[in-house]
């Protein structure tokens, strides 16, 4: 039964992306407009959405809150990207609601996006959640999710992706993340540039909406493995399960949020119950760190130039160094500074695994490769069609240290991957 309602929804995958909120009007509308009815607290950024968002909902979730999370890409299977109360939408229920979208969409024109969104919407809805954490799929002012009156909203960083859609300067893209904030409603900002800060303020100034912005209204600081956070209240020797010095920020945003959402009266937070819950808190392929003999794995997703040099920045304070770097990346567009990324990441490197994968989207291809690095850097390279490939030769390199990153899809392969030769 699931197979083909998934079926039916992956003809749409090929629809591209097509910003803009008319069809998904329409379909809510269709639907009774189930968002019309719930609570949000909405997160856009180029880097950091998804683990503020996971880290908001554990949190919200402790304090007794029924909470819906809606995230996207999926690694492994669609039901990842609906979770109630932290729990993934079983594959009966997720095909009956996919039935129940193929029934009213019929022969409109929609995009794969617009349908997953609409899902999300509609399930938490019939689920009766207290309030959802809404994830931003590409920008924020046109994409899908973007239909609702949120809580709070949260802009967790601005940096150069999807420019083909979002624009080619910072304050392009900063504009269109902007789009999210909504009258008299606050915004928390992460770790966000002068010139984009000034962009997303002057839209939030003209809705009358109040700007808490990171390193200025709320803090975080790491010390011997544990954070201390600063906003309204304060919070010492906090241990949040995901690792990597970059979850500063994105630890501060769901804070922030969390006390927003306190003094409107939805949550009353205990210090005891935020700590339990900072623990538990898990997003496979950030800052993953996996052992297979004597060989530590580090697996991350730093699929542009933000998140690369957000990572390198976190590698270093660790000592996580003298690596043999695997990577791969995707380049639907033909956009993404796939050179720039890996530049970032060489002078940490001993060897660089340069590696093809299975993708949905347009990768960087070996040929790719050849043509962009310079003779220095092709001396250092080996190149694999193939994950398995690259793993068998990684494991008889002498680096104890291997860092594997770039796009999702790249990551998802390697986690199987490694977790497969795990068990043996």
């Amino acid at each position: 039964m699931l197979k083909e309602a998934l079926d039916w929804l992956s003809r749409y995958e090929f629809h591209g992306i097509k910003p803009g909120l008319a069809r998904i009007t329409l379909l809510l509308k269709k639907l009774g407009n189930p968002h019309k009815a719930l609570k949000f607290v909405h997160i856009a950024g180029t880097n950091g959405k998804g683990s503020t968002a996971v880290i908001l909902e554990a949190i919200l979730r402790a304090h007794g809150l029924k909470t819906g999370l809606y995230t996207s890409p999926h690694l492994f299977a669609l039901n990842e990207r609906y979770r109630v109360n932290g729990v993934c939408i079983g594959d009966e229920e997720l095909a009956r609601q996919l039935k129940d979208l193929k029934r009213l969409i019929g022969s409109t024109a929609i995009t794969y996006f617009e349908i997953t969104t609409a899902l999300a919407f509609k399930y938490f809805y019939e689920s009766s959640v207290d309030i959802v954490i809404l994830e931003c799929g590409l920008g924020g002012r046109l994409d899908a999710t973007n239909v609702v009156i949120p809580e709070v909203s949260v802009i967790t960083s601005v940096g150069f992706d999807h420019t083909k859609y979002l624009g080619k300067t910072i304050e392009s893209i900063a504009f269109e993340k902007a789009g999210i904030i909504k009258r008299k409603k606050p915004c928390v900002l992460g770790k966000i540039c002068e010139s984009a800060r000034r962009v997303i303020e002057s839209r939030a100034k003209a809705l009358d909406s109040r700007v808490y912005l990171f390193e200025r209204d709320f803090f975080t600081k790491h010390t011997n493995g544990t954070w201390y956070y600063q906003g309204s209240k304060n919070f010492s020797e906090l241990d949040l399960s995901l690792k990597g010095r970059y979850q500063g920020s994105n630890l501060g945003c769901a804070l922030k949020a969390a006390e927003l959402l306190e003094e409107k009266g939805i949550v009353s937070l205990r210090e005891e119950l935020l700590r339990e819950a900072l623990k538990g808190v898990t997003w496979l392929g950030r800052y993953q760190r996996l052992k297979l003999g004597k060989k530590e794995f580090l697996l991350d997703v730093a699929h542009n130039l933000e998140g690369a040099r957000e990572l390198k920045k976190s590698l270093e304070e660790d000592g996580f160094v003298d690596f043999l770097l695997i990577f791969g990346m995707s380049n639907e567009d033909g956009e993404k500074p796939y050179l720039e990324v890996l530049n970032e990441l060489l002078p940490l490197s001993q060897g660089i695994f340069l590696c093809e994968f299975d993708s949905p989207r347009r990768i960087v291809t070996l040929e790719d490769w050849k043509k962009s690095l310079n003779e220095e850097v092709l001396t250092r390279v080996k190149n694999f069609k193939t994950p398995e490939a690259a793993l068998n030769s990684a494991l008889k390199e002498t680096s104890k240290k291997v860092l594997i990153t770039g796009s999702i899809y790249f990551v998802r392969h390697w986690l199987k991957l490694l977790t497969e030769e795990a068990r043996g």
